[in-house]
């Protein structure tokens, strides 16, 4: 009984996160071919993201995410690496670089919250 107490706390901690990678997810998967609803609704999802985070430091691991996801994306598309089907900016969808700045924030909120976890349980 304790013990899934616990899963549900652990669950309920995540929830915010575990729902922001998931509609990610399903944002690029349902309008990858149309660039303009892709871009418009993952930078709404950022800004949501970033306005519940009220973080500085979350703010600007996104716009680095954001900038160098993108440049190392143009360089692979460059050399042959791969490729996308619908492209509008230097052979990349422009919502790449939205989608690069929600993965790095996403992942460092995690980080933060791991942290924050093991830090109470000491």
């Amino acid at each position: 009984m304790v013990k899934k107490r616990k899963e549900k706390r652990a669950i309920n901690y995540y929830l915010f996160e575990i729902l922001f990678v998931i509609v990610n997810i399903i944002i690029v998967i349902l309008f990858y071919k149309n660039i303009l609803w892709t871009t418009i609704f993952l930078f709404v999802l950022a800004i949501i993201g970033l306005v519940k985070w009220k973080s500085l430091r979350t703010f600007m691991i996104f716009l680095i995410g954001a900038v160098g996801g993108g440049i190392i994306e143009i360089i692979c598309i460059y050399f042959g690496v791969w490729k996308y089907t619908v492209t509008n900016f230097f052979n990349i969808p422009f919502w790449l670089f939205i989608l690069w700045g929600n993965a790095t924030a996403i992942i460092y909120q995690i980080a933060k919250k791991i942290k924050e976890k093991k830090m109470r349980v000491k």
